[in-house]
């Protein structure tokens, strides 16, 4: 065991205070400890994973034996609380055989549609969670479903944690809150009908959106009345929280070095450079200003907060040897992409590619996270790399002749 005496009293106290008896923090372990299959798939705030399992129980042809009581219950209760006129009523959806819907997700980008080709309904639910609306989506959405279904009667739910207001005045606000209810009521009335492991399915999931997503939930309001308790000790423990950016930067090296046919030159936790070996000229080691390797042709990894992203940068150096491979680069888009039409003074991007955006951080584990950068990396030196290196070698070599 590791030695406290470097701490001082009062803040091994804090701790202990934390630690030693806490019945607040039992329970809250106690909780935690239950098995939820989808705290273990990682899917308590990945909208994917949400909209997934909405999918399936709003679909009457998957093997759930609700057949198409759940999309009716839902499309009843939205309608129900709609403040504006709907295209139609809770007493048609009951009176209608829904068995032979369509539900898509994704499709064209909507998280989920339902299609009634009987009715010539259509349904688009836009399911939020830890994200906000962006550019003008729904209204995009609406239109791209009236272009392919004309004469089609649309219902738009908006989906939140809260059932927020959606920007566009067509969609109906539906909260968590109203999903759990209805799947915890169904769950009740078929309970002696479904089969085991669907119902235990339904209950894993509402009691996940009770624990996490369902605003007050009992997780939410002990976990607050723990932080008021031991919040010295608590904002100690977050000041030395692992680092995720950190652990990404580690995980990045290894990747990069681990191919033979890669160099690494600087690395720091948001910026990592590389080079392929193929590229390790004289010519273009003349550079200063940049990294002490001198190089001005790398490739950059931004490891940001929410974001990963590749590029080749053109940095300081001579200016005769930028100039020539700026305009060859000119010459050879794509692969190559230059943000700008004009070298830059010391840095010029010529090439970029994403590799993870916000959602993938929101939505995946850690280890969902390393997996996609192992697959994005594989694709890019497998597939692109090697044509962006055989072009600029090609240059260089012409360019150390000229030299020689």
């Amino acid at each position: 065991m590791e030695s406290t005496s470097g701490i001082d009293s009062d803040t091994i106290k804090f701790l202990e205070d934390l630690i030693i008896n806490n019945p607040d923090l039992e329970k809250l372990e106690s909780m935690l400890d239950r098995f939820n299959i989808f705290e273990a798939l990682g899917a308590v705030h990945q909208e994917v994973r949400h909209s997934d399992f909405l999918a399936f129980l709003l679909n009457p042809q998957q093997n759930h034996g609700l057949g198409d009581l759940f999309v009716k219950r839902l499309l009843q209760e939205a309608i129900s609380q709609a403040d504006f006129v709907q295209p139609i009523t809770p007493i048609d959806l009951d009176i209608w055989d829904l068995d032979d819907i369509e539900v898509r997700r994704e499709w064209q980008s909507i998280d989920i549609l339902i299609l009634d080709e009987l009715h010539q309904l259509a349904v688009i639910i836009e399911n939020k969670i830890n994200s906000g609306e962006h550019d003008d989506q729904l209204m995009r959405y609406n239109q791209q479903v009236k272009q392919h279904y004309p004469g089609y009667k649309i219902i738009c739910l908006f989906l939140t944690p809260e059932g927020d207001q959606a920007s566009d005045q067509r969609y109906i606000g539906i909260s968590y809150a109203m999903i759990c209810q209805l799947v915890e009521d169904i769950a009740a009335s078929r309970e002696t009908t479904l089969g085991r492991d669907v119902l235990a399915l339904m209950n894993h999931y509402t009691e996940m959106l009770r624990r996490y997503i369902v605003g007050e939930s009992e997780i939410e309001k002990l976990c607050q009345q723990i932080y008021r308790k031991h919040q010295r000790a608590l904002d100690l423990i977050y000041e030395y929280r692992p680092d995720q950016q950190a652990a990404l930067k580690d995980f990045l090296c290894d990747l990069i070095s681990s191919d033979p046919r890669m160099e690494l030159d600087h690395t720091s936790k948001s910026y990592i450079y590389f080079i392929p070996k193929k590229w390790d000229f004289a010519l273009l080691r003349k550079g200063q200003g940049w990294t002490r390797s001198g190089r001005i042709l790398l490739f950059q990894v931004a490891n940001l907060q929410n974001m990963l992203k590749l590029a080749l940068i053109l940095g300081p150096g001579p200016d005769a040897t930028r100039r020539r491979l700026f305009e060859f680069i000119s010459q050879n888009e794509p692969p190559f992409k230059r943000s700008s039409k004009t070298m830059g003074k010391l840095w010029s991007t010529i090439y970029t590619r994403n590799f993870l955006t916000k959602s993938s951080y929101q939505e995946k584990t850690t280890e969902e996270v390393q997996e996609e950068i192992k697959r994005r990396w594989s694709e890019f030196v497998e597939h692109e790399l090697p044509r962006l290196e055989n072009i600029i070698l090609v240059e260089i070599e012409r360019l150390e002749h000229q030299e020689n």
